[in-house]
């Protein structure tokens, strides 16, 4: 055990502070105590295990063809997925060279796997190799903001025979403006009928609501309020009313007991209101059959951004994330114009003092 020694006024202090400091040297709780402190510094510093490379592709040089890849931001969701394998796709062809995925970690095979089961027929464009991207290959700088466009273009100059982008998340409908019916046409059938929720019809015309609340309140990405998107809901139904049509809801998100509560406050006479509890890829594939029209309430969500995209009326609003403190836009990698499609209608409050939600033209 570790002996404590008090000192005493009357004693000579120095020779006690010597005596104590060998004791505790010699202590094996000191030592313990010791090793466990750095156990955890090291620890703390430890790569995510997911992160960790696989061994090195082996690919063939001074082939016939011209390859690209990318960076991807693999641990990340299945919105910034499909933004990041539907522009590279685009740039690979603008740039008549063939599009690689390199499997280079699990969070890399857990990103083909969640796309694949999604939208398999985009993966079945892509030259999908297991190991990480060789050295030799150079990394080309390409696309440094998140949410703009950079034109490919500057990239026909590259005579590499291997192009491989150092960029990521790629959010910008720009890349692909011409994809949108191929992409559909690439969704997996539905292995469901989604029989809980509301069908499209002639006779029913269904509303849907996406909401992102959850690590967007930590990380400071703008959440909208329950009024605001009440007040959203209202202006869409007034712009999009159709009296001769029953009128339904469905409410999408991540925070289950808030969309009850709104679910539960929803008053339309001629509205039923419902809550989604499929996975993210059935609700994109519910989205493509029934939603007439999709509400964004979170501004820089991605899955509501494809959500609104695949949607079967491909009529789309959203916040506008100019009139919201987004962190995204105080980094300045965001360009609304190169996020937003322009026949996409932005929402906002009528003032600072009007909490009516109406059309932002600015």
């Amino acid at each position: 055990m570790l002996e404590i020694i008090q000192l005493s006024p009357k004693t000579d202090n120095g020779y006690f502070v010597v005596k104590y400091i060998k004791k505790v040297l010699k202590s094996p709780v000191f030592w313990i105590v010791i090793v466990y402190t750095i156990f955890l510094a090291y620890s703390t510093h430890i790569e995510d295990p997911k992160e960790i490379p696989y061994p090195i592709a082996q690919i063939n040089f001074k082939t016939s063809r011209k390859y690209i890849s990318s960076n991807y931001a693999a641990s990340s969701r299945l919105g910034n997925h499909l933004f990041e394998l539907a522009s590279v796709l685009s740039i690979s062809r603008d740039l008549n060279r063939v599009p690689i995925f390199f499997i280079e970690d699990c969070y890399h095979e857990k990103m083909w796997e969640d796309t694949n089961n999604l939208i398999p027929g985009l993966m079945n464009q892509f030259l999908v190799i297991n190991g990480s991207v060789p050295r030799a290959i150079r990394r080309t700088s390409f696309h440094e903001k998140c949410c703009t466009f950079d034109n490919p273009s500057v990239l026909k100059e590259n005579k590499d025979e291997y192009l491989h982008l150092k960029g990521t998340h790629y959010q910008s409908w720009k890349y692909f403006s011409q994809m949108r019916n191929e992409l559909l046409g690439f969704l997996k059938t539905p292995v469901n009928n989604f029989f809980y929720l509301p069908v499209s019809s002639e006779s029913t015309f269904v509303t849907c609501v996406h909401i992102r609340r959850g690590d967007f309140l930590r990380v400071g990405f703008h959440v909208a309020g329950e009024h605001f998107i009440k007040s959203s809901m209202d202006f869409v139904q007034n712009q999009e009313g159709r009296s001769r049509k029953h009128m339904a809801t469905v409410f999408f998100g991540d925070d289950f007991s808030f969309m009850d509560s709104l679910r539960n406050r929803t008053v339309y006479n001629t509205q039923d209101a419902f809550v989604s509890q499929n996975s993210p890829s059935d609700d994109l594939l519910y989205s493509k059959a029934n939603c007439d029209v999709v509400i964004i309430t979170a501004a820089h969500s991605t899955f509501g951004w494809w959500m609104g995209y695949l949607s079967k009326g491909n009529t789309v609003y959203y916040t506008d994330i100019k009139y919201t403190k987004d962190y995204i836009l105080e980094t300045g990698e965001f360009t609304s114009e190169d996020y937003y499609p322009p026949h996409w209608t932005p929402l906002k409050y009528a003032g600072s003092n009007n909490l009516t939600v109406t059309r932002s033209f600015n």
